[in-house]
């Protein structure tokens, strides 16, 4: 059941002023700002002295926004869902607002406009030079804001995927020592898991599992995938890192997944992969539908035909896209060569 509120049981005279509404609320005051200008998601009106104003009405609304937002909605999909809430009323009073329990994700996220690329070309920067200085009160606030403004597919492309592969490469030209790469990988590491704790997952639905190749160690790339497909409103089990052959065979065979998604970045990693999938295959059916990516997989294209099981794209977000396809129609042949732009 979803709980709810009613607007109308909150007065609308101005009283409290920011300082009040950031203890009410736990939202930061340049979070704040940054919603009202560029979301207009509350008028508060001015004190004789200039000040800015807010309601218990303004706040109910702040609240259920930042819940929203915390449940891991970006900030301009809650206020979407605000106005459509208040627009599908007779009178905007009597809107309810559902509590974040009841918020699934299913609609595919908008690619960014240009404006929004190079804001996330400077964040990209900003954390990497916070990180490199163990800087991580200011890495957690730049990721903090980025999160508030953006779709967490977009701050996971855009931000953090561009900040661990920088942070890859630098590392092997010698420009970073190993301890501050480890610091700054592990730190990054540490955030998506949050988040994929707090992203709600589906309880219905076919079961998708997401895990690495066997010996493969990095796991940015199925973490954020992880991520992306609980927000698409899909029932996932993340299994990490570097999955061994036989145990996965017979938990797969006594589980039934409906879809098993595998990340490989390395060579050994995907030779390994196509040793586990070619075992895949033979379990009885229902056998799990295969898909997998990695970035081996863009740029060794050749690979791909090798993996029993369907190449899903170069990135994370366009796994997503693959993954409604797949399910629709499990007859769909387990090798593939259809999915090859990287």
């Amino acid at each position: 059941m979803i709980s709810a509120i009613h607007l109308s049981d909150f007065a609308t005279a101005p009283l409290y002023n920011i300082k009040a509404v950031v203890q009410a609320t736990s939202i930061s005051p340049s979070t704040l700002r940054a919603w009202e200008r560029r979301y207009h998601m509350c008028q508060p009106e001015r004190s004789g002295s200039g000040y800015r104003l807010y309601s218990d009405r303004d706040i109910a609304i702040i609240r259920w926004l930042k819940s929203q937002v915390d449940a891991g909605m970006s900030i301009s999909q809650a206020v979407a869902w605000l106005q459509t809430l208040i627009d599908d009323t007779t009178n905007g009073d009597s809107t309810m607002l559902p509590d974040s329990t009841g918020y699934t994700q299913k609609a595919p996220v908008a690619a960014p406009v240009r404006l929004d690329v190079q804001n996330f070309a400077a964040l990209h920067a900003r954390l990497l030079d916070a990180l490199f200085a163990y800087d991580e009160a200011r890495a957690e606030q730049i990721l903090a804001n980025a999160f508030a403004l953006y779709p967490i597919e977009h701050v996971g492309e855009y931000v953090i995927w561009p900040a661990m592969v920088d942070i890859g490469e630098q590392w092997h030209r010698g420009e970073l020592s190993i301890t501050r790469e480890h610091y700054a990988t592990n730190y990054l590491l540490h955030r998506l898991a949050v988040i994929l704790r707090v992203v709600p997952n589906a309880r219905t639905g076919p079961v998708i599992w997401i895990g690495c190749a066997p010996a493969e160690k990095h796991e940015m790339g199925a973490m954020l995938l992880a991520i992306y497909v609980r927000r698409a409103g899909y029932q996932v089990r993340y299994l990490g890192q570097d999955l061994p052959d036989d145990d996965l065979i017979a938990e797969a065979r006594v589980q039934k997944p409906a879809l098993i998604l595998f990340s490989a970045s390395g060579l050994e990693a995907a030779t390994n992969l196509q040793r586990l999938c070619d075992r895949l295959v033979e379990l009885e059916p229902p056998r799990p539908i295969i898909g997998y990516g990695g970035r081996i997989f863009s740029t060794h294209s050749e690979l791909r035909g090798k993996i029993a099981g369907v190449y899903l794209g170069g990135t994370a977000a366009e796994a997503v896209e693959s993954i409604g396809d797949l399910l629709a129609d499990p007859t769909r042949p387990l090798k593939t060569s259809e999915r090859t732009a990287g």
